[in-house]
């Protein structure tokens, strides 16, 4: 048994169903403020229910908002895009807003606006989305600046909890798409963490319900990506708003979107976002996980990474006089892109050995070619196209 209610999964069963009835299929990925604040607005108009107000600006003067709606005592905090190159979550949140919208009587979101008050800062980064960029106009990582507050965007973030006064918090983020689940070759689709509290490493009453609203997460998304979830690194890191948030006595769970075969714009990640959190407000709303075993969560396999974006097999890797050549494995990544383009160029050598256990977008044979080993050494930037002249492609086993 889940713990979790029959409405619950059946809420988010008709989410997924009816997801090209709701979705704001007009937000993209390179989603700018301007563009966010026209569908919030968009939004707001078609259901009073959803309230957008001005929280503050970024360090370029940009407009941050504070989306709320529902009016029950169950409070919970979301926020994206924290990092501007990370906007999947904050797709999903517009996706989540129009379902809102679109389906508003549904028994399950009227529970939900009735029994819970969310409050979302979606693209805490304006800046950061502006540039498609991990940190801020002012060179900050966000992520990094809870116990100093330096940066614009961090004070409202801390303002925002502190007026807001959530029971819950979901720090939702992107991941490096060519993470795996485990010593599996298997992507991690989505991946999880009850942040730790202190350096201590044990639960508090916060971290503790954290767990289970993880485990939560699990079982929802068990029928669509089971054995494609892993466990984030749980190292306190003092610097984060998680690992804050959850000494300030706020339960908050890390969510990180990470990658899917074929699906370059991680459409399928963020319907499945956005089905996650209306499940998970259901189930906060009639407080299904209170008495749900943390196990789904604790024994998810650790995120590793174990996929590159390519790699050539068996080239034998020549270094002129005085060295003698040798049989290699060749892992290459294109930096910053991810599923590889077809027009990729530029790739940067990642690491050159026994690279047989490992996974990869691409696999390309270079037995019987010689090549380079000086050129190739980690951490080279070499022409991709050039190898892959002289390779030929390994078909999947």
């Amino acid at each position: 048994m889940s713990g979790l209610s029959a409405a619950t999964h059946a809420l988010v069963e008709f989410l997924g169903a009816h997801y090209d009835r709701y979705a704001v299929r007009e937000a993209t990925p390179r989603l700018t403020a301007s563009e966010l604040a026209t569908h919030l607005a968009e939004l707001a108009a078609r259901d009073e229910r959803i309230k957008v107000t001005f929280a503050g600006k970024s360090a370029a003067g940009r407009p941050i908002h504070r989306v709320t709606f529902g009016e029950g005592r169950r409070r919970i905090l979301m926020w994206t895009q924290m990092h501007g190159d990370e906007p999947t979550a904050t797709l999903a949140a517009l996706d989540l807003l129009a379902a809102l919208a679109a389906f508003g009587q549904h028994p399950a979101l009227a529970t939900i606006l009735k029994e819970t008050q969310a409050c979302i800062i979606p693209m805490l980064n304006p800046d950061g989305a502006e540039a498609f960029q991990r940190r801020t106009a002012q060179g900050i990582d966000l992520n990094r600046d809870a116990r100093y507050l330096r940066a614009p965007e961090a004070r409202i973030l801390k303002r925002t909890h502190d007026d807001f006064v959530p029971d819950y918090a979901f720090n939702l983020h992107d991941q490096n798409p060519r993470y795996t689940v485990g010593d599996s070759r298997r992507l991690t689709a989505m991946a999880f963490l009850a942040p730790a509290h202190d350096a201590s490493g044990k639960d508090n009453v916060a971290r503790r319900r954290a767990k289970r609203l993880a485990a939560a997460l699990v079982s929802l998304l068990a029928p669509y990506i089971a054995g494609y979830m892993a466990r984030f690194d749980d190292a306190y890191e003092p610097r984060s708003f998680g690992d804050a948030m959850q000494g300030w006595g706020t339960s908050v769970v890390l969510v990180e979107s990470g990658g899917w075969r074929n699906d370059p714009g991680k459409a399928y990640l963020r319907k499945l976002n956005a089905m996650m959190l209306l499940g998970a407000l259901h189930a906060i709303a009639g407080d299904e996980f209170d008495e749900l075993e943390a196990s789904a969560y604790e024994s998810l396999p650790s995120n590793t990474r174990n996929f590159y974006d390519l790699i050539f097999e068996d080239a034998t890797l020549d270094f002129g006089e005085g060295i003698p050549s040798i049989v290699a494995d060749i892992a290459v990544d294109i930096p910053g892109r991810h599923p590889l383009p077809a027009d990729a160029i530029r790739g940067r050598v990642m690491d050159v050995g026994d690279l047989r256990d490992y996974e990869a977008g691409e696999r390309w044979s270079l037995a019987g070619q010689r090549v380079s080993g000086e050129a190739l050494r980690v951490e080279s930037e070499i022409e991709v196209d050039a190898l892959r002249a002289l390779a030929r492609p390994v078909e999947p086993s």
